[in-house]
């Protein structure tokens, strides 16, 4: 079986801080982008997770169609208060699963077909653990004020951005636990310049990888780098994650 050496990034961050818009940049230079907020947004059309979700919270969280409101469900799941942790939980509980499985095959798939970058955008990256499964972790922020801009597009009040934050862990413990931060309060341009640097050398470090054969079959093996500090994930076609 042939093998092929994927690195797995990781992009973290603060709400509308920019993460798509990397991610967007990346998979333009020929990164292999798994957005799981896309994922777990198909999720909750899904008949199991639904009925699950109306058994919690009620008829109020469908539309005449039956389908799932996604406004009334954020309302209900995002925020610090400790119903709505519980309600989080429970939410995640239902689509965390089916993302996690829909990940693994996204990974197969981009290994098969030999792309150099995976990007990983999963909002819940250290809650749900797959920042141990990435090579590397970019964390991208902004000034709340950038932020708030940013979020008003998207139809998000200031109440709403600091609620989808409060679900995440603090933005001093995406930083620390990050190789790279970068900052986004600048133009466009300014972002590409940084990213196009970033991924430069990431290609560097993507070209001198070697593979190893290994009996047991497909897998996912972290390895560590001491020249860059990078890991890199000796992919064979992984079966698991």
């Amino acid at each position: 079986m042939p093998k092929h050496a994927m690195i797995l990034l990781g992009i973290v961050g603060t709400p509308a801080a920019g993460k798509s818009t990397v991610a967007e940049y990346l998979a333009w230079q020929g990164a292999h982008w798994i957005n799981a907020d896309l994922i777990a947004r198909d999720c909750l059309g899904l008949p199991d997770v639904r009925d699950g979700l109306v058994q919690r919270f009620g008829q109020s969280i469908v539309d005449a169609d039956g389908a799932v409101i996604r406004s009334v469900v954020a309302s209900k799941v995002f925020g610090d208060a400790p119903e709505q942790r519980q309600a989080l939980k429970y939410l995640e509980s239902l689509v965390h699963p089916i993302v996690r499985r829909k990940i693994t095959e996204s990974l197969i798939w981009a290994a098969e077909n030999r792309f150099p970058v995976s990007l990983l955008d999963v909002p819940l990256m250290f809650e749900s653990g797959w920042d141990r499964c990435c090579d590397a972790i970019w964390c991208i922020d902004a000034d709340r004020d950038v932020r708030l801009q940013r979020a008003a597009r998207r139809g998000w009040d200031a109440l709403e951005l600091d609620r989808r934050e409060a679900s995440q862990v603090s933005i001093a413990t995406k930083k620390r636990l990050s190789n790279r931060i970068m900052s986004n309060d600048a133009t466009l341009e300014a972002l590409h310049e940084k990213l196009r640097a970033a991924w430069e050398l990431l290609a560097t470090i993507q070209g001198s990888s070697t593979t190893k054969s290994h009996p047991s079959g497909p897998s996912v093996r972290i390895t560590p780098s001491i020249r860059t500090g990078i890991r890199h994930c000796q992919t064979d076609f992984p079966a698991e994650i």
